[in-house]
């Protein structure tokens, strides 16, 4: 497995490298109420509620066979989303792990330059993802293969994707990790007249969490775009600020109140610093949630500050198929 993610890796570096502008955008907008609520990034986040592999493949390892995850967010602009998660696992594969997420990009009139009317302007995306993950001493590291596509009215867009994630145990005590994901690298099938808007929005992120021994609370930190290429060719022109680099972190954390309740806060500079602008929602980048357990299901709720309209909202519903049934 090792050569297989170097070749897909070294094959398709090419086709991100040069990158000016992003599509595909909808993929990097948490529709887990869980990753919502802690800053929106998080690679090394351990969760069996949460199917946290579309963040970082590795973590599949953790999840339960036969949990499924049913997500939606009500996102800005009237642009939601919806997401179900499986893990299970096969003799003959091994544990996997497979997602489809839809998203709903709304409606909104339509005008040429001259300002007539042009009709109804609506799209869609949508994601299919299979994840696999194999566990090497201390060291465990998977891969995310996705078919995405996006249609704007007559216009649409459709290609292969994926994420190459690690995960490192420093100690034997699985309440330290550090997590690196590569993500988003792949081809095009088709491509829009405006080459600007064919490039992947590759991605690189790094981050750790840990819970300190005695305390009920667990810390992550993530470190996210430290490639992005919309933005590599200004920041190579230009001295790069220290709000610039304050920008790419992003802060979660939990607080374990009992087996049953999970509190959970995060901080996004990136939203504080870009969607914050002088009318803008004094508590943008911040976001909170609330994870409660209850028999056999949980349910997550989360909230994201992000401009003068509010926020939004995203709830998740998580349970193993196996013991519902049993």
């Amino acid at each position: 497995m090792k050569k297989f993610l170097l070749t897909i890796f070294l094959f398709f570096y090419g086709n991100f490298i040069h990158s000016q502008s992003n599509v595909f955008e909808f993929v990097k907008i948490p529709v887990n109420a869980k990753l919502s609520s802690l800053g929106g990034y998080n690679v090394s986040l351990s969760s069996h509620e949460n199917n946290f592999f579309l963040n970082n493949p590795a973590l599949l390892n953790d999840g339960q066979n036969k949990n499924i995850s049913l997500n939606f967010i009500d996102y800005i602009a009237n642009i939601k989303g919806t997401s179900i998660n499986y893990i299970d696992s096969l003799k003959s594969i091994g544990k996997f792990g497979i997602s489809v997420k839809h998203f709903n990009y709304g409606k909104t009139n339509s005008y040429d330059v001259l300002g007539n009317y042009q009709g109804v302007l609506n799209g869609n995306g949508v994601e299919l993802t299979f994840s696999k993950s194999k566990k090497l001493g201390q060291f465990i590291y998977g891969i995310n293969l996705k078919y995405v596509l996006s249609k704007i009215k007559n216009y649409s867009n459709n290609g292969v994707l994926f994420d190459i994630g690690g995960i490192f145990y420093p100690t034997h005590n699985k309440e330290f990790t550090i997590g690196i994901s590569l993500k988003n690298f792949g081809f095009l099938f088709t491509k829009f007249k405006d080459h600007s808007n064919n490039i992947l929005p590759f991605d690189i992120q790094i981050g750790s969490s840990i819970k300190p021994e005695y305390m009920p609370i667990r810390f992550s930190f993530t470190v996210f775009n430290i490639y992005n290429g919309s933005e590599s060719i200004r920041y190579n022109s230009e001295k790069l600020s220290l709000n610039k680099l304050i920008s790419k972190l992003n802060f979660g954390s939990e607080i374990l109140v009992n087996k049953n309740i999970i509190l959970q806060v995060g901080y996004n500079f990136m939203n504080r610093n870009k969607i914050n602008y002088k009318f803008s929602n004094q508590n943008s980048g911040f976001s909170y949630g609330i994870l409660l357990k209850i028999k056999r299901i949980c349910i997550n709720y989360a909230r994201s500050m992000h401009n003068i309209q509010g926020g939004t909202n995203s709830i998740n519903l998580s349970f193993n198929a196996k013991q519902i049934i049993n």
